[in-house]
């Protein structure tokens, strides 16, 4: 269960870091959010879903 989260939470930052824009097309919700403070976000859930995926033994 702890790597399906950790797999979702890298692949969701994946496609923040590299897409923001496309993203804020189709998301209405977070238009008012920056591209770079998006791509930051997506950094950050890319590395906590990494390590989530490497502190679990699977």
């Amino acid at each position: 269960m702890l790597f399906a989260l950790g797999a979702v939470i890298a692949f969701e930052g994946f496609f923040l870091a590299i897409i923001p824009e496309r993203l804020k097309k189709t998301l209405s919700q977070i238009s008012i959010i920056s591209n770079k403070h998006l791509s930051r976000i997506g950094l950050v859930m890319m590395t906590i879903g990494i390590v989530i995926i490497g502190v679990t033994d699977f």
